[in-house]
């Protein structure tokens, strides 16, 4: 059989990988998943916070789908001091690696923010595997992805996007890699008033115990190795 038919196969094996322990794991043991608040537009608020307190102290992090740089100065800005490594397929902007096979050593930080929505399954899959296998012992892997429960397709908001997850599912996934795994909803409205949460209570309530859905748009998922 060709290399390349062998190799998407193998990909494919992921996506059933541990599947009846992450179905136990999501039945009997799934956690309940706090609420972030940002504004949506950048990586800041509650996410920020938590993002800068995960990674304080880790001397060498991996930024990885770097994109234009700006989650880089936003956490120079926010103290964080220890070599900071880029890695982006995109040629607009210049970063450390290309490829993740370029990549040398181990990282105390990985962090995996908006990158595997534009993957498909197998593909996201396997990154994630590469990227824990990056990390050092006491090591945490950062997935920052558009929630696939939200009553917002994830879909509308970037026609790059092609695969999207839900958060239980997630956290199982990496839980069941042998991660620390915990996990959190991300609410676009860090700087609404208080007035404007109360009058969007009612609609998040339909939306959860009505439909089923969530009104959470991003999940984020801290996997300590």
């Amino acid at each position: 059989m060709p290399y390349e038919i062998c190799q998407a196969a193998q990909m494919t094996d992921l996506a059933y990988k541990n599947y009846w322990e992450r179905k136990k794991l999501k039945a009997s043991a799934c956690p309940r998943f706090t609420v972030l608040r940002c504004s949506g537009q950048a990586v800041d608020g509650e996410v920020l916070a938590k993002i800068v307190s995960a990674i304080a102290n880790k001397k060498r992090l991996l930024d990885l789908g770097a994109g234009n740089l700006e989650v880089k100065k936003v956490l120079r800005d926010s103290g964080f001091d220890g070599e900071y490594e880029t890695l982006d397929v995109g040629t607009e902007f210049a970063h450390t690696y290309t490829s993740i096979d370029q990549i040398a050593g181990h990282y105390g930080a990985i962090l995996l923010l908006d990158v595997i929505e534009h993957l498909p399954l197998a593909a996201g899959l396997d990154l994630l595997h590469k990227s824990l296998a990056l990390l050092e012992p006491g090591g945490v892997l950062v997935v920052q992805t558009p929630n696939g429960r939200c009553v917002r397709s994830p879909f509308t908001s970037d026609m790059t996007h092609v695969q999207s997850y839900n958060l239980a599912d997630l956290w199982a996934y990496l839980t069941a890699l042998g991660s620390n795994c915990s996990g959190h909803r991300v609410v676009f409205d860090g700087q609404a008033s208080l007035l404007s949460r109360a009058e969007n209570l009612l609609s998040r309530i339909v939306v959860t115990r009505m439909l089923g859905l969530d009104y959470a748009d991003n999940i984020l998922l801290f996997a300590r190795k």
